[in-house]
């Protein structure tokens, strides 16, 4: 069901709204002289990036329901993605059926407001189910290797992605300008600015990849760009903090800092912690995509890849993100 916005998420749809009408702009100048490929590359990409905005804004106007049911499609493709990368989407069905029903039913708890329930549910349940389906099938060989294979991806991309969900049900999340969206974006928006700024800077900055940070994972990723990246997080979390959350009050315990200190302290640890985080997730999506041998996970997002490379740094800022709220607000 669609419901009314809050003043400050309309706000803050004009500004992505905005920010991707400049962007398109700059794309395009800069684009003008480069080979055809490229910019084909770079147009593709673009296209993608307006319609996964419109996509998610859609799915924040309709709530919590919004949320889950994205996220539990985007889950349920991603684990697709994930089996073909591990060659196991044909050969073991029912465990990769399994592997679905637990993505449901896990963001099926937190449509109904079970906290406790999701905390517990994939860790426990998620690996006996997988272990119980490989059991009754008598499967011997490949069994840890399918078990724990699937089990991971399951960790990963379903609980891992669906922390962010859970700040829709979580009480240190309720209030705020924007309500539990407010949080959500401000999530939303760190990971992918970071992701961003990353490449851009590291591109930019470290163009002769003299300072490559996992040369072998993933040689793109560098010195420059991890921190060029956190500066421009730090800059940008304090500034939308304000606008979707309540990170600035009341003044955090935790740490001895002078009162007008304490209003920005809490986005910008935010930021750090999502910049290492989406790093990390980043890096451990293409741990995988190394072993496989595959550059994207897919061809599903033109100039993207596939949906796990998309996903692959939240599925680490979420989580993060959830546990320093809840240590920052108690």
């Amino acid at each position: 069901m669609i419901t009314s916005a809050s003043p400050a998420l309309l706000s803050i749809f004009g500004a992505v709204f905005v920010a991707l009408v400049v962007g398109s702009a700059l794309r395009f100048l800069s684009l003008r002289k480069a080979d055809e490929r490229l910019r084909r590359k770079r147009f593709a990409s673009l296209r993608t990036w307006w319609m996964v905005a419109l996509v998610v804004g859609l799915c924040l106007l309709a709530g919590r329901l919004g949320i889950c049911l994205l996220l539990a499609a985007a889950g349920i493709i991603a684990l697709r993605e994930y089996a073909t990368l591990l060659k196991i989407e044909t050969t073991e069905r029912p465990a990769l059926l399994a592997a679905y029903a637990i993505t449901v039913v896990n963001y099926l708890l937190i449509l109904f407001d079970q906290p406790s329930a999701f905390l517990v549910f994939v860790p426990l349940g998620g690996l006996a189910l997988l272990a119980v389906v490989q059991l009754v099938q008598g499967k011997a060989p490949g069994y840890i290797r399918t078990t724990g294979g699937l089990f991971w991806g399951v960790v990963v991309i379903v609980y891992g992605m669906s922390h962010a969900a859970y700040l829709f049900i979580l009480p240190a999340s309720s209030g705020g300008p924007a309500g539990p969206a407010g949080w959500f974006l401000f999530l939303l928006i760190l990971t992918e600015a970071d992701d961003i700024f990353q490449a851009i800077i590291g591109r930019a900055i470290g163009a002769g990849k003299r300072h490559r940070i996992a040369p072998v994972i993933s040689p793109n990723k560098t010195w420059e760009g991890l921190i060029g990246g956190m500066l421009v997080t730090i800059v940008l979390a304090v500034l939308l903090a304000p606008w979707l959350t309540t990170l600035g009050t009341p003044p955090t315990q935790h740490l001895p800092l002078p009162a007008w200190l304490q209003s920005f302290a809490g986005a910008a640890i935010a930021g750090v912690l999502i910049t290492v985080a989406g790093f990390f997730g980043d890096i451990n999506m293409s741990g995988i995509k190394r072993d496989s041998g595959v550059k994207d996970s897919s061809n599903m997002m033109p100039g993207m890849g596939g949906l796990i490379d998309r996903i692959d740094s939240i599925t680490f800022t979420a989580p993060v993100f959830v546990y320093f709220l809840l240590w920052w607000t108690t």
